[in-house]
């Protein structure tokens, strides 16, 4: 069932500030009646006082004319702010709203989507929805009704003119449209040339060292230049739109009341038979036509651009969810004696190409075994099927009888500890990193995890200890550390069962050999899987089971593999020899 994104969004807005969007259409009308009203008075004071010579209660008819054009301005600043600040809440209902859709999503979502693209949904896309209710639909509505309310108040005055306004108004309008549709494409020249120069100086950040090491920074200096000139080529020609179109729109305005008054005048080039008032309420009414000609062109264009958003988010709420049972509040039993079992399972990322292959195998309580073979032999999909991260295609996988992605996380966690290949860096404490921000976890619990990894004396040297903030610009912490940190939060919960996924790799001996260590203290009477690429990474293994193209090809303890003239045997003798598998 597709979830309704923007419409749950507006939905939610609608009953969180029923009383703003109500200000908000009282404003829209207030406004546009009071567009009209300043000309009215300015017909009167002319017609009635000026030109008859009566100064009594002039005074009176320009206050009212002032005070009515204090409440249009008033009116205009309420409808954009309650504009800008329903808009802001719909965002965040819409974000919100994206941000639980992305949470149900199954992991192979996240595989098969970049997460560039994944990011561009909740920011551009977003933004442009967003631009659809703070200034596209109801500001074209409000400045629509306003041109209405402003050619009704010249009919009023004089058909025939309202009639000549009618004629113009395609013409202005196309007129706008085309600077401003120019103006964007030079503004979004702009923005690609800016994020060019971002990407420049990125790639300068990053190889910094090598530019040094070679002594190219001229050849970096040439190479910048290129996103310079683009960026101020791009930035002249927004700045020469938006020179040229205020003069224009000035220049049409000019000519058009100059026409207005030659063709209305009494003794003028027209017949039309209005009061000098009259005329004098017609060009007021016609320069107030001007902006919202120009803001229609502009929302219109506005409405364009978020039709593609609303398209990309309603593809991303039509995302199947994944279906899971729900979360367990509380451990019942306390979970012992599980053993795995995967059964002919076959997985595939995409419909072309299987991963693994009919693969069947099963783990005793408290056995130690390890998944070895070349990259992209199947371990890391062997590792995550059991982790319940991926349902098979094919056969079935059990812990303890139970389907591990069927499990509710709460019951995942304390079954299963899973360490990555390399542990994500957030800028949180050392004890949420632990913990993950689950508060049932107490202040014993995640120092006991620390010192049996072996990282509790290098927690307590950090500045504020178990309360240090890590991750990018703040405490750093090595590789090796993050990754004993990683064991410490697989451990915090004490499972029965650990999910290792190649923890070792790219470490120096040292740091190498203190992960051992580690691992070796908390494997006793733990069920452990491993992943490796080598032989060497296997440690104290009871079983090993060789992978090759997504299938087994040898299984068996390590002394009985090391006497065959098998795979266990020959991938031996290559890393004795020095090379990498």
């Amino acid at each position: 069932m597709k979830n309704r994104i923007i419409e749950n969004s507006l939905k939610t807005t609608v009953k969180e500030k029923p009383l703003s969007i109500i200000l908000l259409f009282m404003a829209i009308i207030l406004g546009i009646f009071m567009q009209l009203v300043p000309p009215q008075i300015l017909k009167n004071i002319i017609d009635n006082n000026i030109s008859r010579g009566i100064y009594q209660g002039i005074w009176k008819l320009s206050c009212y004319y002032l005070i009515a054009v204090l409440i249009s301005g008033f009116a205009d600043f309420i409808r954009e702010f309650m504009m800008a600040s329903i808009g802001q809440d719909i965002l965040l209902n819409i974000r919100y709203n994206m941000g639980k859709k992305l949470s149900y999503l199954p992991i192979s979502y996240f595989s098969n989507n970049p997460i560039g693209q994944v990011i561009s949904r909740f920011t551009s896309d977003v933004d442009a929805v967003g631009s659809l209710f703070t200034s596209g639909i109801i500001g074209m509505i409000a400045d629509s009704l306003k041109a209405v309310g402003i050619i009704v108040s010249i009919y009023l005055l004089s058909p025939v003119l309202s009639l000549y306004v009618l004629l113009l108004i395609p013409i202005l309008y196309f007129i706008a449209k085309f600077f401003k549709n120019s103006t964007l494409k030079a503004q979004i020249e702009t923005r690609k040339a800016v994020g060019n120069i971002n990407g420049f100086i990125q790639e300068l950040f990053n190889g910094i060292r090598t530019v040094k090491i070679f002594g190219m920074e001229k050849h970096f200096i040439s190479d910048f230049q290129q996103p310079l000139n683009e960026n101020i080529n791009a930035v002249h020609k927004t700045s020469i739109f938006d020179s040229v179109f205020p003069c224009l729109m000035q220049i049409i305005r000019a000519l058009i009341i100059s026409i207005t008054v030659i063709i209305a005048a009494p003794k003028g080039l027209g017949t039309l038979g209005i009061s000098i008032g009259a005329i004098a309420a017609v060009i007021d009414l016609i320069s107030r036509i001007l902006a919202p000609i120009e803001s229609i062109a502009m929302e219109f264009q506005t409405i364009q651009e978020a039709v593609s958003g609303v398209k990309r988010i309603q593809s991303f709420a039509s995302e199947d969810e994944e279906k899971r049972y729900s979360d367990d509040p509380v451990i019942i039993k306390k979970y012992e004696n599980l053993n795995i079992s995967v059964n002919n399972a076959a997985f595939s990322y995409s419909k072309d190409n299987k991963i693994i292959k009919n693969v069947s195998f099963a783990v005793e309580p408290g056995q130690k075994t390890a998944l070895v073979g070349r990259t992209g032999a199947g371990k890391s999909t062997i590792l995550n099927l059991i982790a319940g991260l991926y349902k098979p295609d094919e056969g079935s996988i059990e812990i303890g009888g139970m389907d591990p992605f069927k499990m509710s996380p709460n019951i995942r966690r304390h079954i299963m500890g899973i360490v990555p290949q390399s542990f994500p860096v957030y800028d949180v404490s050392v004890r949420d990193a632990i913990t993950l921000y689950d508060e049932t976890i107490t202040e014993k619990q995640v120092e006991e995890a620390a010192k049996i990894v072996g990282l509790h004396d290098d927690i307590i040297k950090l500045p504020n200890g178990y309360n240090t903030i890590i991750g990018e610009g703040e405490t750093g912490l090595s590789y090796g550390q993050y990754q004993l940190l990683s064991l410490a939060c697989a451990l915090v919960l004490n499972p029965p069962i650990l999910l290792l996924d190649e923890v070792t790799s790219g470490l120096d001996g040292v740091t190498e050999e203190r992960i051992f260590k580690a691992l070796r203290n908390i494997s006793k009477d733990r069920t452990i899987i491993t992943i490796s690429h080598r032989v060497s990474g296997i440690i104290d293994a009871d079983k090993v089971i060789i992978l090759d193209s997504g299938k087994i090809v040898e299984e068996g303890a390590p002394i009985d593999l090391a006497g065959k003239n098998g795979w266990y045997a020959k991938y031996n003798q290559i890393e004795q020899l020095g090379w990498k598998i």
